[in-house]
């Protein structure tokens, strides 16, 4: 059965359960009280109903996981909750990917590729995971052997997704800013929201048995769910996202207990460390028990109930004291669930491959050799093989024969391979790099920042990034396109000039042939090229040594039928120039 389908037969069960509830207040009102027993029995239906969709849920879940192992997860994914953890874990004193390098490798997708996590905390993980490189090969190694388990070990892996899929995903991940933020709570609103829970109870009870008034009764009752629905409505723009979390945040201690007791020896690392941690904050799930176990299954009855007796308000008052206490406890947990999760995730990407292998990390300063690499989002890549010996890679070729690709295969294989120890390549031997790039930075009309200034600030970024303990490894496709030719080319030797004298490997595409004239003693030459006829453009998509002195632009323009009067004129132009007829 689908999530969808078993959601909706739930919703109906539960309409036909409270209209029933319905009669029988109705019956007990005018007819007998008796009938109001009836409604025992009838809260036991609901609750049984509720665990058997939870089951059911769990069970397609599962059944999901399996089938779609090694295969790509198409859904709908919210990076502003998903970079949520890196914000609060990212330091300025390390090493992480900047939003233009990001955005320049497209790495939004690289990451929708490889997430098949099944938890918001292995979601958030993965991101961060790909957002900040490392430079320790053992951190990588380690990280390879549970990944390599998962991969290779069904039992294990399985074992794991079992767990895992009982603490689901959330809509709005507020976690991260719970445990990393120090919430500003005022506690005196928790009395308030005590006393308001319990006196329609208390209240309905000393009118039911002193004056047998079922009307009154319920009057009064009705009255203070109106009031505790405004209280509720009230409260949520100060607490209630954090007192929603609080049921998510039992279910991870929970669910991080079980994952401890797992007969999975390679796993004893996470074991250790949910043990320790379970010991200091246990005093979370006692408080917290009534909030929904798994999330994502509540139905609109379900949410009613908690807005009408203030549960997540009044455990989250409850629980708000030790969260601040075991704050370093809790983000173990959480993290370390996401990283279990992200790994699973990344032995499924991996699984999905025909080739791969992990990075060879070598001492030599400004090294990288790639056999056989390709981009991986690409279903029908070309792959190519590079050696980089501390020399940088001028790149030219004409429009659309490959060189951004190539410049986004490098970049995008360097973080895979200093966060998943893992490259699209069939061999790959490379130095730590700190990893940045130039190729499409925007102008920003709402800062005034032209094309240029935004290109001068991401070189400069390069440029100050530098330190004697690790290269930067930068690309970057044409240098300060956004400029007039003489400037830019004349600005343009002097960077590769100052990057090659400041442990800096460039990659660099560009359409000016003064550069490779200029740096050819400094800098590797390489080129792109296609066929053209009449017809159609032929590409290969292979690298070859050496430089490429023609462009296909004029050729595009007659390709696509331009009036014959502009194109014998570009030539004209181009022929008391160059010499050459394009």
């Amino acid at each position: 059965m689908k999530k969808r389908f078993i959601n909706s037969l739930s919703n109906i069960f539960t309409l036909i359960i409270a209209f029933a509830g319905i009669i029988i207040i109705n019956f007990g009102i005018y007819i007998s009280y008796k009938y109001l027993s009836l409604l025992i029995p009838l809260v036991c239906l609901l609750l049984i109903l509720l665990y058997v969709k939870r089951i059911l849920i769990l069970k397609e879940t599962f059944k999901n996981f399996i089938s779609k192992w090694g295969k790509r997860v198409q859904r709908k994914r919210n990076f502003n909750n998903i970079r949520g953890l890196f914000n609060y874990i990212r330091s300025e004193n390390d090493f992480y990917l900047d939003d233009q390098t990001w955005s320049d490798l497209t790495m939004d997708e690289v990451f929708s590729l490889m997430d098949r996590t099944v938890t918001s905390p292995g979601e958030e993980v993965l991101y961060k995971i790909l957002r900040i490189p490392i430079f320790d090969e053992m951190i990588l190694k380690d990280r390879n052997k549970i990944i390599s388990l998962f991969e290779k070990d069904k039992k294990s892996r399985e074992m794991l997704v079992v767990e895992l899929i009982k603490i689901n995903r959330r809509d709005k991940i507020d976690i991260p800013e719970l445990l990393w933020e120090d919430i500003d709570v005022d506690l005196r609103l928790k009395p308030i929201c005590r006393i308001l829970s319990i006196m329609p109870y208390m209240i309905s009870l000393i009118i039911i048995f002193a004056f047998r008034d079922i009307k009154v009764m319920i009057g009064i009752y009705i009255l203070f769910m109106a009031i505790n629905i405004l209280v509720h409505t009230k409260l949520k723009n100060k607490i209630y996202m954090y007192a929603s979390s609080i049921g998510y945040l039992n279910n991870l201690i929970y669910i991080s207990n079980k994952i401890s007791k797992l007969d999975v020896e390679e796993l004893k690392g996470y074991k250790e460390t949910f043990k320790q941690c379970i010991k200091s904050v246990r005093a979370i799930s006692k408080k917290a028990y009534q909030v929904e176990r798994i999330e994502g299954t509540a139905d609109a009855l379900t949410e009613l109930f908690y807005m009408i007796s203030l549960i997540k308000e009044n455990q989250f008052f409850s629980c708000i004291k030790i969260i601040r206490e075991h704050q370093e406890d809790l983000k173990k947990i959480y993290i370390s669930i996401g990283e279990l999760d992200a790994f699973l995730s990344i032995a499924s990407y991996r699984f999905s491959l025909n080739n791969y292998c992990n990075p060879n990390f070598t001492n030599k300063s400004r090294y990288v050799s790639a056999e056989d690499i390709i981009h991986p989002i690409l279903e029908k890549a070309v792959s190519n093989s590079i050696t980089m010996d501390n020399k940088g890679i001028i790149l030219t070729g004409s429009n659309m024969s490959g060189k951004s690709t190539f410049l986004r295969t490098i970049g995008v294989n360097a973080i895979l391979a200093q966060s998943i120890y893992t490259v699209i390549a069939s061999n790959y031997i490379t130095s730590f790099f700190n990893i940045m790039t130039s190729i499409s930075p925007k102008d920003n009309i709402i800062s005034g920042k032209s094309y240029y200034f935004r290109e001068a600030e991401a070189i400069l970024k390069i440029i100050q990034e530098k330190n004697d303990n690790y290269s930067t490894l930068c690309v970057i496709d044409e240098v300060f396109r956004g400029t007039n030719p003489i400037e830019r080319v004349n600005a343009s030797i002097e960077i590769l000039n100052y990057f090659e004298k400041n442990n800096i490997l460039a990659i660099v595409a560009t359409h000016d042939m003064e550069l490779a004239d200029e740096l050819k003693y400094k800098y590797d030459l390489f080129y792109f090229m296609e066929d053209i006829n009449k017809q159609e453009m032929i590409f290969d998509y292979k690298l070859r040594e050496g430089v490429c002195r023609s462009g296909n632009a004029v050729k595009l323009l007659r390709m696509l039928d331009y009036p014959k009067e502009i194109i014998e004129k570009i030539n004209k132009h181009i022929l008391s120039k160059e010499g050459t007829i394009l």
